[in-house]
């Protein structure tokens, strides 16, 4: 009898653990279902209806934006200036005509929603918005120059070797730095002037302005620490030029990352020492959303990173026409513009999101 129940309990034990061996493999594949994403990272097209070349673009927020260009007609140039409240499913002329010989507009900053600059060809002139919606001529300066402002007062603009500050919001301004150096070439000092060429603020009181190369092949960065009324300069990066406008960017006082013609340099100590970056160089500005997520945009190719420029990536997207400028106003949204009109959102969307024209991206950030 004893021998029967203990036959019964074996026979009950081996079939208990091949059904929990059973179990066990199943288990990795309920897991793997339960892993297929459930979101994608896309670039979406919010066009602007007419053949504009569109030069730049600036969101102060995720759906709160504004673009910067000129449209083709027999008037002349068309300079307009758009808007859009709902992330470019809606944009408005808030200044120019697309109809007209208005001149072209061609740089934007914005401090926030209602606090803002925008300059126009030509004469160079320099408009003001104080509440995001109507717009002023206040002031005239060489067109194509690096501006920015640090608050709704202060402001700086590059002139070759030269910085002008404003006090009261670019109506007037005061030159308060000319930066000369010494460099060596074939042995042989030389006093030499700078050409400034970007410059950034990361708060009221720092910012920093960098030069194009320098006749000994190298780079220099002016910093200021009350608001631009006095400047250093240092040199820094033998053998590379720090590009164009919109070269340098801060997520912080300290922390900071250059653009040259061939690489990206960062700091984390004010600038004091530098060190090169995977990133693989385009010719476009350096945009960031926070201390982790940034990117650069030109052409058919963005380079961003997701852990603060200590890894970068580069990726083809196949836009219908090349990037001239972008912005990037949080981790999962962004803006690119470039010609005939051409405005594309990235965003993250559920992956069964389907629209036309959209294009494939990568996913920059975790959603």
């Amino acid at each position: 009898m004893n021998r029967w129940i203990t036959l019964g309990a074996l026979i009950v034990l081996i079939a208990n653990t091949a059904l929990a061996q059973t179990q066990t493999k199943k288990e990795p594949a309920s897991k793997a279902g339960s892993a297929q994403p459930k979101f994608k990272a896309v670039f979406e097209p919010v066009n602007y209806p007419q053949d504009s070349e569109l030069r730049d673009v600036f969101f102060v927020s995720a759906d709160v934006g504004w673009v910067v260009g000129l449209t083709r007609s027999d008037a002349g140039e068309g300079g307009i200036l758009l808007h859009t409240a709902d992330g470019g499913q809606h944009w408005d002329v808030q200044e120019g005509d697309p109809h007209s010989g208005t001149r072209a507009f061609e740089q934007l900053y914005f401090l926030d929603a209602k606090h803002g600059w925008a300059t126009q060809d030509g004469g160079g002139t320099l408009l003001r918005t104080t509440d995001g919606e109507n717009w002023e001529s206040v002031s005239t300066f060489s067109a194509g120059k690096a501006f920015v402002f640090s608050t709704p007062d202060v402001g700086v603009y590059l002139d070759g070797d030269k910085i002008f500050r404003s006090k009261d919001g670019g109506r007037s301004w005061t030159q308060v730095y000319a930066c000369r150096t010494r460099v060596e070439v074939d042995g042989l000092a030389r006093e030499v002037q700078c050409n400034f060429q970007s410059v950034y603020f990361p708060t009221p009181q720092i910012g920093y302005a960098t030069t194009v190369n320098l006749p000994d092949k190298s780079s220099g960065i002016a910093k200021t620490e009350d608001g631009g009324l006095t400047w250093n300069v240092t040199r820094f990066l033998p053998n590379a030029s720090a590009g164009d406008r919109g070269g340098v960017f801060f997520t912080d006082a300290n922390t900071g990352f250059i653009r040259t013609y061939d690489h990206i340099f960062a700091t984390s100590d004010g600038a004091h020492s530098w060190h090169g970056t995977t990133a693989m160089t385009l010719n476009g500005p350096i945009r960031f959303a926070d201390h982790e997520v940034g990117w650069v945009a030109r052409g058919s190719r963005i380079a961003y990173t997701s852990d603060g420029g200590k890894r970068w990536n580069t990726a083809e997207i196949r836009f219908p026409a090349d990037v001239f400028s972008s912005s990037l106003p949080a981790r999962d949204r962004g803006y690119v513009v470039g010609e005939h009109g051409m405005i594309y959102r990235y965003r993250i969307v559920p992956i069964s999101y389907s629209v036309k024209g959209m294009i494939s991206a990568p996913a920059i950030a975790a959603p």
